[in-house]
């Protein structure tokens, strides 16, 4: 055995098997029915497979310093509090598969302006695209 380094098409064939499992997603999301059983399992599955990703792999620790622990402060407090907004909001809707207008989820909010198939998808795309641009930070 030699160790010799991966072949570049390796790594091309890995991000384009990738763009192509986010296109599929992305279509099946924006293909199905807001707020139905199979909208919430295409968003639950990324999420898990992201974060076991992110999980596993042990990026190199960075020293801490004063900025950092702030920012980190700072962002903590931001996501605890969206976590916290939108749990309540969906806890309190009557039927945990129909929107309410009174306590509204930010995907509550958002589905007016993706309604179309062509906003759906794009906003699934963007999802997704966030999504990964996270996870490989």
């Amino acid at each position: 055995m030699t160790n010799e380094p991966a072949s570049p098409a390796r790594p091309f064939r890995r991000r384009v098997a990738l763009l192509a499992a986010g296109a599929v997603l992305a279509a099946g999301g924006a293909a199905t029915r807001p707020f139905s059983w199979w909208a919430t399992a295409l968003v639950v599955v990324p999420v898990v497979v992201a974060s076991t990703l992110v999980w596993r792999a042990r990026p190199p620790r960075t020293p801490p310093t004063a900025r950092l622990r702030r920012g980190a402060a700072l962002w903590s407090t931001l996501m605890i509090s969206a976590v916290i907004w939108e749990s309540y909001a969906f806890l309190r809707q009557p039927d945990r598969m129909r929107p309410s207008e009174e306590d509204p989820t930010l995907s509550t909010l958002l589905d007016p302006a993706l309604e179309q198939l062509p906003l759906r998808l794009a906003g699934w795309l963007l999802w997704l695209g966030v999504g990964w641009w996270l996870v490989s930070r």
